[in-house]
């Protein structure tokens, strides 16, 4: 499946300490499993995953110099597209169901979550 315009996502950015990124990794092994679980990557039953990405960097003083050194945080971006409404819904619906992961998730966001971009439409697409 192809991603494209009239499809929506979900991009999450958390600027983590240095000393307390174990807790997002954790996180991270728990969401990965829940949605190799639960998402399919093709067919029609929802949730349809067009993307799952997960991204970290150290951050930089400067982003377009790394050479400028580090700040001593940790930068991490998920992202998920889904076909439409429902399957982002049916994403939400489930996740919510895993009361301890997504316990963890709230308490990571309120803590280090510096954007969120949730269930937006995609405005540009290379299809």
């Amino acid at each position: 499946m192809k991603i494209k315009t009239g499809g929506v996502g979900f991009h999450v950015s958390y600027k983590v300490p240095n000393n307390k990124t174990q807790m997002m990794e954790s996180f991270l092994d728990s969401h990965e499993n829940f949605m190799r679980e639960t998402h399919h990557i093709e067919g029609t039953v929802e949730p349809v995953v067009l993307c799952y990405a997960v991204l970290k960097s150290p951050e930089f003083n400067n982003p377009l110099d790394p050479s400028s050194g580090e700040t001593g945080y940790t930068l991490y971006g998920i992202t998920e597209i889904y076909n439409g409404p429902e399957g982002a819904q049916a994403h939400m619906v489930l996740g919510q169901e895993r009361a301890e992961m997504f316990a963890e998730l709230v308490k990571l966001t309120n803590e280090y979550c510096v954007s969120g971009i949730l269930g937006a439409p995609i405005i540009r697409a290379m299809h």
